[in-house]
């Protein structure tokens, strides 16, 4: 196998963690420099208020996926094509998975190969399209850190020996421990 998941979650009151993790000013800004930015419906600037979104939900329910890369796929991964490519297939397929269970995504959505916005014309899938976490402005890497135990580590020229991937499900009460299953799935938080 080309690598193993490790699933890890948290949660808090969405007051709290909007506290602790949320600089709009700071994150909106490090999505302005992204070339995703005002490219897809699940990144800024996103076409609602935040806010009013936000306050709708009382807790924050986070998994975290850390996707162990094997010896093998690093040291084959031997270009920056090779680890451009291998990288971003194996987060798409775990990424995916996550997105079935949960409301918010790491970033952002990727199920069109070319984003409607891009068009002007509305989401193809409005129903299945995941917000990213940091589009809200919140910090991903404290998030990580801080409830899940896992520091991100970046690719540069070579595979990391892991990726992280944080979603989030947004409800009105927290998810009971019961909800979840050993893997870090809920059930039924709806």
């Amino acid at each position: 196998m080309d690598y193993r998941l490790e699933y890890r979650k948290g949660s808090l009151p969405m007051a709290l963690f909007r506290e602790r993790y949320q600089d709009r000013e700071r994150f909106i800004g490090y999505c302005q420099e992204c070339p995703r930015y005002d490219t897809v419906w699940s990144c800024p600037p996103l076409d609602f208020y935040v806010d009013e979104y936000l306050d709708r939900f009382t807790w924050v329910n986070v998994v975290g996926a850390k996707v162990v890369l094997s010896a093998k796929v690093i040291d084959e991964a031997d270009t920056a094509e090779k680890v451009k490519t291998v990288g971003w297939e194996i987060v798409s397929a775990v990424k995916l998975e996550l997105e079935e269970k949960m409301r918010l995504s790491s970033g952002g959505c990727n199920l069109c190969k070319e984003c409607s916005r891009k068009e002007g014309k509305p989401c193809r899938m409005p129903e299945k399209m995941r917000y990213s976490l940091d589009a809200f402005g919140f910090d991903l890497s404290a998030i990580t850190k801080d409830m899940l135990g896992i520091d991100i580590l970046w690719c540069k020229d070579r595979l990391p020996e892991y990726f992280t991937l944080i979603h989030g499900l947004l409800s009105a009460e927290e998810v009971p421990e019961a909800a979840w299953d050993t893997t870090g799935w809920i059930f039924d938080a709806t």
